[in-house]
């Protein structure tokens, strides 16, 4: 499904009503994300997608569910997107009703989960929330070894 631009207060809130909410989801996904990195493996994606169902299962709904691949419709996905646009500019809990009374329910929740993860991913994505940075310890424990480093190199030439 093709990105839509979000408004600056969409991007604030992401799929919640108040911002401080939204700050602390994304804190949880960076830890996450931090906490799943393996050499050589993303699973960014993955990690936010998880987060997603379980703002949904606090609203009642679970996306994982639906065990099999389903072939969804050009009208479910419009809907969807149509879900996913509300989700940005009230909030999920809202947009999980409105799902709940289409004729595609529960279907829909799937396809909503598929599609707001996507969204939120790029997202996070522009605000660099998923990228690969050297954590902090990393680089004090590099700064540490090129002075211990060059302490012995400093000794050797002593000698």
């Amino acid at each position: 499904m093709a990105s839509v631009e979000r408004t600056p207060r969409e991007k604030e809130t992401l799929m919640f009503p108040e911002k401080e909410q939204a700050g602390k989801f994304v804190e949880k996904v960076e830890g996450r994300i931090q906490q799943a990195r393996a050499p050589g493996v993303r699973r960014d994606e993955e990690v936010l997608g998880q987060a997603v169902a379980e703002e949904m299962a606090e609203h009642g709904e679970y996306p994982e569910v639906l065990k099999q691949p389903w072939m969804h419709t050009h009208e479910e996905h419009q809907e969807a997107q149509k879900l996913v646009d509300l989700t940005f500019r009230e909030d999920l809990s809202l947009a999980l009703r409105k799902a709940q009374g289409s004729e595609h329910y529960p279907r829909n929740i799937d396809l909503l989960h598929d599609v707001l993860t996507g969204q939120l991913y790029e997202l996070l994505t522009e605000k660099g929330v998923n990228k690969q940075g050297i954590p902090r310890w990393v680089a004090g424990v590099a700064g540490a070894g090129i002075f211990i480093l060059a302490v012995l190199m400093a000794w050797l030439i002593i000698r």
